[in-house]
């Protein structure tokens, strides 16, 4: 027996119904991952390119002076994709130019003259780009 036209209409509604919710729901899921990791990532947590992501905001920047040597150290980030970091540092917050890059949570600053301030921030880096940078730390080299 033949279906009718009735159940043939029937049929291609359940299947519109049905192919279309799956299309609908698999973009809306799609769009919420990467709010969702974009989120995370602006609220510094950890996310790293597997994610189409930029590394996360370097946390932890702190200072040590010794022999008007500056080594500065921070919390490292803790993904398989990273390229390491990139350290700004300036006379102001407003005029910062890269100092240096290391592949470790750290970097010796022995260009730092004494008597003087520095702003420093520190920037990971992965295959997508720089990261956002860590708030300024301000530094007075003696």
């Amino acid at each position: 027996m033949a279906p009718t036209n009735k159940q043939l209409l029937i049929l291609l509604i359940l299947l519109i119904v049905f192919f279309g919710f799956g299309f609908v729901a698999k973009h809306t899921i799609a769009a919420f991952k990467e709010v969702s990791l974009a989120s995370l990532n602006m609220a510094g947590v950890e996310t790293d390119a597997s994610f189409g992501m930029i590394p996360a905001k370097i946390k932890g920047l702190t200072a040590d002076i010794h022999n008007g040597e500056v080594t500065l150290t921070w919390s490292p980030i803790m993904k398989a994709k990273l390229n390491g970091y990139r350290i700004y540092r300036g006379t102001s917050t407003d005029n910062l130019l890269i100092i240096g890059g290391s592949s470790q949570p750290g970097f010796e600053d022995k260009e730092a003259k004494s008597g003087g301030t520095y702003y420093y921030r520190v920037a990971a880096i992965n295959d997508l780009g720089e990261g956002h940078l860590s708030t300024p730390l301000t530094v007075k080299v003696k």
